[in-house]
């Protein structure tokens, strides 16, 4: 009897950091179906979420290792990368996946440029805005928006597309999802917010290096309200010193930062909130922003075609690069509820049907099997 179509997620990070591709592989590891045989191939210790899931680890040096302190973000990821490609083409010849799906651009270049030796298709997950021309020469490429796709036909016309799909990343509506104002107050009661103010929450890594802008946030929160609080979710980054100080000096008391919270609580960090916000003016996709809007809170983000795509009828884009632009829609927001609920309602219907996990996941499915059937790309 022929072997379940296999499917391994290649990560350097995975088990060891919490951002937005190890977070997205994570979430894949739990819903892909059964269909697939899923095998997860990790740089840290990851618990598998399904006892069916096998978790293989690739090893490599950790880009938070003290070894590695004094280099940039950029750097130590590059160094992580590298260092799992031995343990990585090993698992691709004794294992024999059918497609290996990594979104760390460093290692699947260095997969796709051994394919000859090891013959597994590499699907690259551009999960980081980086050029079309770059990818193109992986056995697919996956890109997270429709704009992405304009975006490679622009820059080769004539060329065929074939090996690129659109799909998004997915949001549980089941864990995420609306609350009543009594529960919204518990479950800011957990996390030590005021439960009478109006939050507005962003997510992302405190510094420089990721582009999240928290300080920006701030300032326009402070030019919004005196009654407006800034929850900030996220660790430290490279610039996190600066960017922390500038957001106290924004707000005060008014500004909460909590650090690195667990992935498992993101669902009712999600419920504290009022709003979400993010500053960045070039966010690839926001896993935090489908969060959101499957809570049922409207998102305020930067006037960018993918953003202005994720976010769509449950968010309100703005110019994050002018004073003011934001604030003037935290103030909305906060002064008028009808219309809060309203745009909240909207992206809860959009992540009900644009982000289900079984919809998402089931195109992917489709995806490798079809980049594995057309066997190009050696």
């Amino acid at each position: 009897m022929k072997e379940r179509f296999k499917v391994a997620l290649v990560s350097s990070g995975l088990g060891r950091e919490l951002r937005g591709i190890e977070t997205w592989m994570a979430d894949l590891a739990l819903h892909l179906p059964d269909t697939l045989q899923v095998e997860v191939w990790s740089g840290g210790s990851f618990v598998s979420p399904r006892p069916d899931r096998v978790v293989r680890r690739i090893f490599g040096i950790n880009r938070n290792h003290s070894f590695l302190r004094g280099r940039s973000w950029s750097s130590r990821y590059l160094a992580e990368q590298n260092t799992a490609l031995p343990g990585t083409l090993i698992r691709l010849l004794l294992h024999r996946p059918d497609v290996a799906y990594c979104g760390d651009p460093a290692l699947a270049w260095h997969l796709k440029r051994f394919r000859r030796w090891h013959g597994c298709p590499i699907v690259f997950l551009n999960g980081m805005r980086l050029s079309p021309l770059w990818a193109a020469c992986f056995d697919g490429v996956h890109v997270l928006a429709p704009p992405y796709l304009a975006e490679a036909a622009d820059l080769m016309p004539g060329r065929s597309l074939e090996h690129f799909f659109s799909i998004p990343h997915s949001v549980d509506a089941a864990r995420f999802h609306p609350v009543s104002p009594g529960e919204r107050r518990a479950t800011r009661h957990a996390f030590g917010l005021p439960e009478e103010g109006f939050i507005v929450l962003t997510i992302g890594p405190m510094g420089t290096a990721s582009g999240k802008r928290i300080d920006h946030v701030a300032s326009e929160v402070a030019r919004a309200s005196s009654t407006a609080f800034l929850v900030a979710a996220g660790a430290d980054e490279e610039g996190a010193d600066g960017v922390r100080s500038r957001v106290q000096e924004a707000l005060g008391s008014r500004a909460i930062l909590l650090g690195r919270v667990a992935r498992e609580r993101m669902p009712l960090l999600h419920q504290a909130a009022d709003v979400f916000a993010l500053g960045t003016l070039g966010e690839p996709f926001s896993i935090a922003i489908a969060e959101a809007l499957a809570t049922g809170n409207p998102v305020v983000h930067h006037d960018d075609p993918v953003t202005n795509w994720v976010a769509s009828s449950g968010g309100i884009p703005v110019a994050m690069n002018m004073q003011g632009a934001a604030a003037a829609a935290f103030r909305r927001l906060e002064t008028d509820p009808d219309y809060r609920a309203e745009l909240g309602l909207a992206g809860r219907r959009l992540a009900e049907e644009r982000y289900a996990p079984e919809q998402v996941c089931a195109g992917l499915e489709r995806e490798f099997r079809r980049i594995a059937a057309r066997g190009k790309g050696t």
